[in-house]
């Protein structure tokens, strides 16, 4: 449980505070402390110092990945499900294949017909 929490706060840090703090010392360089005071009083302060940061916080998550891989980008967790939507597909799928493989061999027979015989038509 406890390692759960802190891979969640690693990947919080490394997605929205790193991105977020990058911001901030984005608009610090530019713009000194009124910008960072004006973007404070827009709508979504947050969002918008986040988008500030993204680039600058890629290159930080880089420069950690390289020191300790895998520091820089957490690794997600994902849950995988496989749902057999198909019980009798064995016996569908060999009815499948038996009828293509038909189908195939009835086009080869007239491939073979017209180029054996039909070619001469072709001028008329």
């Amino acid at each position: 449980m406890a390692k759960d929490q802190i891979r969640d706060l690693h990947l919080f840090v490394m997605e929205s505070a790193l991105p977020f703090g990058m911001g901030i010392i984005n608009n610090a360089k530019t713009g000194g402390f009124q910008k960072i005071m004006d973007v404070f009083k827009s709508k979504d302060a947050f969002l918008e110092f986040q988008a500030d940061g993204k680039t600058y916080a890629k290159t930080v998550r880089d420069k950690i990945d390289q020191l300790i891989p895998g520091l820089g980008y957490p690794v997600v967790s994902v849950d995988v499900t496989v749902q057999d939507n198909y019980p009798d597909y064995e016996s569908n799928d060999q009815d499948s294949l038996v009828s293509t493989l038909k189908r195939i061999d009835n086009e080869l027979d007239q491939l073979r017909n017209f180029l054996s015989h039909g070619s001469k038509d072709i001028d008329d």
